[in-house]
């Protein structure tokens, strides 16, 4: 069964529901039970739904770390040389680190996606 969703329904600030679309997220952060909609560096949003249903709702979006998962799309410049010091940088300059554990990985999701990796 494919789960993957290419929108998102959130609640603003008001209370109106808001329907964003997948390809707007920069990146989810993990956040205890709950995690954060990063749409760039002014807008955000909360939702109910842990990292882990996130990643399994969007399962193109790439988990670099415990507490992050980014939008490959979004993804302009990554340098993953160094195990200990690790990082993505997005669309609005936002620069996240990569786990030392995930480096690999991405590492292989880059090439195969013909991502630069600096």
């Amino acid at each position: 069964m494919n789960t993957a969703r290419t929108s998102i329904k959130v609640r603003d600030r008001r209370g109106r529901a808001v329907t964003i679309s997948a390809k707007q997220i920069l990146f989810f952060e993990g956040w205890s039970n709950y995690s954060r909609i990063f749409l760039n560096k002014q807008n955000g949003f909360v939702s109910s739904y842990t990292l882990k249903e996130q990643q399994e709702y969007h399962p193109s979006f790439w988990r670099i770390s415990r507490s992050h998962l980014v939008n490959p799309e979004h993804i302009i410049q990554m340098d993953l040389h160094d195990m200990h010091n690790s990082w993505v940088e997005l669309s609005d300059e936002t620069r996240l680190s990569v786990s030392r554990r995930r480096v690999k990985s991405i590492v292989t999701l880059a090439k195969f996606f013909n991502l630069l990796v600096s």
